[in-house]
């Protein structure tokens, strides 16, 4: 009987001499320094001007930065985030990207969380206040750290924490994930090679700050000697146009979050695109390339905990599109299928995966485990998922969702107790339940149930704002119902499936008409804002690629699924959709 373990495969040669990611980028610097590094829509700069850039604001930083001291980044993407990071690796720092804008609540909950008392940013950041303790031009941005006192140092130069990772925290805060050498040398060393990235590529550097697989965009060229691509915010906005940028600046390889790589596999594509290698990751993948798309497809897995990508399976033009799995463990990470007491299951069977070995990060900031599962010395760290696997006889990963009550929306993990956190800070609340409802219009929301303290003020409008402050946009509850007590199942836990439904009739969901028809056009008016009919022009209407990855998600969420991403980007109207429906 085979059970439901694979060892983590041998991890290739490094890309370079030296032992981090930072050595590697720094032999190509010796080695290749007039070799494009970071390329803009503005202007090119080359491997011996990142370094140089970079160690300027190193000697700077370490005046008031210990090795091992947190620190977050509040830049977008851009050469000076770029600099930045390599800045802070040299001074052995903790890169905690966050990126440019983020609920300033939230931001401050993660800053406290991960122990950093110092941030960095534009110098006319609205957040940079008080007096800088240094400010300094990079690439001509002027950027500002900020911050009174330091850490305690975590380790020593390049310490075992070289990034931080904030995710959605189950104790009602958000976690901060403290990534290892090793999570990242391990992976970047196995791309490399499984991708050939060779010192000639171009890499897009897609992914947001403050995701983990920023990371990846950031390391995978750097550490490879290739050029990192930054694009202009309006690529992003349609799958065409990113594909003519990809075209124009000859991108090889790139990241993109599962819903907009659907479209990108299903859209019309210029004839000079040169890009070999497309990953997509960060939900449920339910489309495959068309036969003669260019570029080979993997589908990628891992929670940041893991390592930012634990599987990777190629997506063939002939695989069911309901039943791509997740695939086979990277270098350093070896996965296993356990029951409820921890013990390997037979392949074929249900479990939780687990994933132990150097690629699994340090732990959470503060030393509380979670799913970390506490190791004796000498033993390899350990991450129990939460997530509900199945190994197939060859040895290949299915995912079928989650065994606790994270949910997505639009494709970002949701911890119902991070919300329900922020909804308790609210003036006379008194319990909370946060959970996803799908609205009389079709769309997957967050939804949220109160008690209050008698006397206490009942105002939805003043509850949602609050929230909005302290949560992420995807978190942040769109309506919610005041009660005298929270609903219970049988085994007295909340019964989030009733509180669903009652939000669902208040709102009006059992009266409205739920055909096809009506609840698809709803989608679509909610996502343009615009009162539409069946045979309404989409492009007139403004539905772009990221509207129609939105929408798109939407549409699984409601009606399973069997609905194909080029089903949709070929419609016209509401009504070209319809079809797909049946």
């Amino acid at each position: 009987m085979l059970l439901s373990h694979l060892p983590a495969p041998a991890t290739p040669r490094p890309p370079a001499p030296g032992g981090t990611v930072l050595d590697w980028f720094s032999h190509w610097a010796r080695v290749r320094p007039h070799a494009p590094a970071v390329l803009t829509p503005e202007a090119c700069w080359d491997y011996a001007a990142v370094d140089g850039l970079s160690s300027e604001l190193a000697a700077r930083l370490r005046e008031h930065l210990a090795p091992g001291d947190v620190v977050g980044v509040l830049l977008p993407r851009s050469v000076t985030l770029v600099v930045t990071a390599l800045a802070l690796a040299k001074v052995g720092a903790t890169y905690l990207p966050l990126g440019e804008n983020p609920p300033k609540e939230r931001r401050e909950s993660i800053v406290e969380t991960a122990a950093a008392r110092h941030l960095l940013a534009s110098a006319d950041h609205p957040d940079v206040g008080g007096d800088p303790v240094v400010r300094h031009a990079v690439a001509g941005t002027k950027v500002a750290l900020t911050g009174t006192g330091r850490t305690a140092g975590m380790a020593g130069a390049a310490g075992p924490a070289p990034y931080a990772i904030a995710t959605s925290g189950s104790t009602g805060r958000p976690k901060v994930v403290l990534g290892s050498q090793e999570s990242l040398t391990t992976l970047i060393s196995w791309l490399a090679t499984r991708l050939a990235i060779t010192e000639e590529d171009r890499v897009a550097m897609t992914a947001s700050p403050g995701f983990d697989a920023h990371l990846l965009d950031l390391w995978l060229a750097l550490g490879t000697g290739a050029a990192l691509v930054v694009p202009p915010e309006e690529a992003l906005s349609s799958a065409e146009g990113l594909l003519e940028w990809c075209a124009d600046q000859r991108i090889d390889s790139m990241f993109l979050p599962t819903p907009l790589g659907e479209l990108v596999m299903g859209a019309t594509r210029p004839a000079h695109l040169a890009l070999r290698r497309l990953l997509v990751g960060g939900d449920r993948l339910r489309a495959v390339p068309a036969g003669d798309f260019p570029a080979e497809v993997l589908n990628v897995y891992g929670p940041t905990e893991a390592g930012v990508l634990t599987t990777t399976h190629v997506v063939g033009a002939h695989e069911d599109p309901l039943a791509i799995p997740i695939g086979v463990p990277l270098s350093g990470r070896t996965v296993t299928v356990t029951d409820e007491a921890g013990e390997v299951v037979p392949r074929g069977t249900l479990g939780e995966l687990r994933v132990t070995g150097a690629g699994v990060a340090l732990g959470y900031a503060g030393g509380h485990f979670g799913g970390f599962v506490p190791a004796a010395e000498g033993e390899e760290r350990t991450y129990r998922t939460g997530d509900r696997v199945l190994m197939r006889p060859e040895g290949v990963l299915e995912f079928h969702g989650r065994l606790d009550d994270q949910f997505k929306i639009d494709g970002v993990r949701l911890e119902p107790a991070e919300i329900e956190a922020a909804l308790l800070s609210f003036p006379g609340v008194t319990s909370a339940a946060a959970f996803p409802f799908t609205t009389g219009g079709g769309i997957r929301q967050v939804g949220a149930a109160l008690t209050t303290s008698p006397g206490a003020t009942r105002s939805e409008q003043a509850l949602l704002a609050h929230a909005a402050a302290r949560l992420p946009g995807p978190a942040v509850p769109r309506a919610a119902l005041f009660l005298d007590d929270l609903p219970t199942n049988d085994n007295g836990k909340i019964d989030r499936a009733a509180l669903a439904e009652l939000l669902r009739n208040r709102l009006g969901g059992e009266e409205e008409d739920r055909s096809p028809a009506t609840v698809l056009l709803r989608m679509v008016r909610d996502l343009v804002g615009q009162d539409l009919g069946l045979e309404d022009s989409l492009a007139d209407a403004g539905v772009n690629s990221l509207t129609t990855a939105r929408l798109l998600s939407r549409m699984r969420e409601e009606f399973g699924l069997r609905v194909r991403a080029v089903d949709v980007i070929r419609a016209e109207t509401v009504a070209d959709i319809l079809p797909a429906l049946r």
